[in-house]
């Protein structure tokens, strides 16, 4: 019996009833880990005038939940494998709507912290195990993986919206009590998903040959990447509170959807032009504009304020399609997977350290001057991208190999399809 059939007696869904099912059930988890990223942001603004807590101390309380957002990752791949991803995959949103419940019963922070960190820990099986199934499983790998992306990047444009209206109208308690009503209930009816999810015998993609293995781009790049996942979380934790203060013109809510919806703009913008660009010296000017907005988010009030965010979410959502093209440049050919991976897990983790920036800057001096410390960590990446444009200067002859965003975090390819034609790599200049 596979993972996907009831009973030996049923017969295994068509390749085109498979690839829907795990689409739905993958998309279904992506959606849900950036529900769970920006929920507790967006209703902390609430959480705050609810129970009369500073701010900065409602934000500390997430520390523990991001964190293992991100480091989590690694672990649920290595289970992934072993136990199957469809398993895993029901039970991380099962687990996400249980720890949304005991949220909504928590008495105070230390409890609902603890119920935040075993959303983290649930919600960081989507990212690795949802791209990892499609990777293996579906022909067409590349649509489902853009449809993939469509389910996380409506989760970025929809959840501040949703979350603000539902705690305007039953409370921060309640929401997430529903939130985890519809969960548990998601988690059951993806369970009745039919998915054979063996391994799809598919050629096995070119050795990739990286322009250059020097260590120093490489960890010029990696610090470049874990300081914008410091700013980064940072921005989400405050940029609700942030717009909640700052403008009458519409509500909060609507406000940071529509942050999130320019900023995944900027995302499909990069990727474009990341295409046909010197990647390092697009990679700085993000950077570079970045920190204008941030300087302009901490300078002005009103309709500016939205333009302020929405500018800085464009060019920091562009920076990770950049860096995800970059790392494939520098790492080995033989650590693709695993760097890809891991700095993908280690940036989202370490990038919790911005809880603790906007927490001591907002209780020192408010949240224009939790920007201006922003602002600081966004100098350091464009000194670490600086740096990288200086110590690796493209060459007339730099080009390597491409590979789609998937392989990235996908485990090694089964054996070609007998009698199938070598694949010949494409070629790709950085400059």
């Amino acid at each position: 019996m596979t993972s996907g059939s009831f009973g030996t007696s049923m017969a295994r869904p068509s390749e085109e009833q498979n690839s829907r099912s795990i689409m739905i059930l993958a998309g279904v988890g992506h959606f849900s880990a950036h529900f769970f990223e920006l929920m507790f942001p967006t209703l902390a603004v609430a959480l705050a005038l609810q129970t009369r807590v500073p701010l900065a101390e409602v934000l500390g309380w997430s520390f523990a939940g991001y964190l293992l957002f991100g480091l989590g990752a690694l672990p649920a791949g290595w289970l992934g494998d072993r136990l199957g991803a469809r398993l895993l995959l029901i039970v991380g949103l099962f687990g996400l709507g249980v720890a949304s419940l005991a949220a909504s019963e928590a008495p105070n922070g230390r409890v609902l912290s603890i119920s935040l960190a075993a959303m983290g820990a649930c919600a960081s099986t989507f990212h690795p195990l949802g791209r990892n199934l499609i990777s293996r499983t579906i022909a067409e790998r590349g649509r489902a993986l853009r449809i993939h992306d469509v389910f996380g990047n409506a989760a970025l444009a929809l959840t501040p919206l949703i979350v603000a209206v539902l705690c305007a109208r039953v409370g921060w308690q309640a929401s997430y009590r529903l939130v985890g009503y519809a969960l548990c209930a998601v988690a059951v009816a993806c369970a009745f998903l039919r998915i054979d999810d063996r391994d799809l015998a598919h050629p096995a993609p070119p050795p990739l040959q990286p322009v250059s293995e020097a260590r120093r781009p490489l960890v010029l790049l990696l610090a470049a990447a874990v300081l914008a996942g410091i700013t980064y979380r940072g921005f989400t934790m405050i940029v609700p509170s942030y717009l909640a203060a700052h403008t009458t013109t519409i509500g909060f809510g609507a406000a940071t959807s529509l942050v999130y919806l320019i900023g995944v703009g900027g995302q499909y913008t990069a990727g474009m032009l990341a295409e046909r660009n010197d990647q390092r010296r697009l990679y700085f000017a993000c950077a570079a504009l970045a920190l204008a907005a941030l300087l302009l988010m901490s300078a002005v009030t009103g309709l500016l304020s939205i333009g302020g965010a929405a500018a800085f979410a464009f060019f920091m959502l562009g920076l990770r399609p950049i860096e995800d093209k970059l790392f494939v440049h520098y790492a080995p050919a033989r650590w693709h997977s695993a760097a890809i991976r891991g700095t993908a897990a280690l940036t989202v983790g370490v990038g919790a350290v911005g809880i603790w920036v906007v927490q001591w800057a907002d209780a020192a001096g408010g949240l224009s001057f939790a920007l201006l410390c922003l602002a600081g960590v966004t100098t350091l990446v464009i000194a670490s991208a600086a740096a990288l444009v200086a110590v690796d200067r493209p060459r007339a002859d730099s080009r390597t190999a491409t590979v789609e965003h998937w392989p990235a975090l996908v485990r090694p390819a089964v054996a070609p399809v007998a009698g199938a034609p070598p694949a010949v790599p494409a070629k790709h200049s950085l400059s």
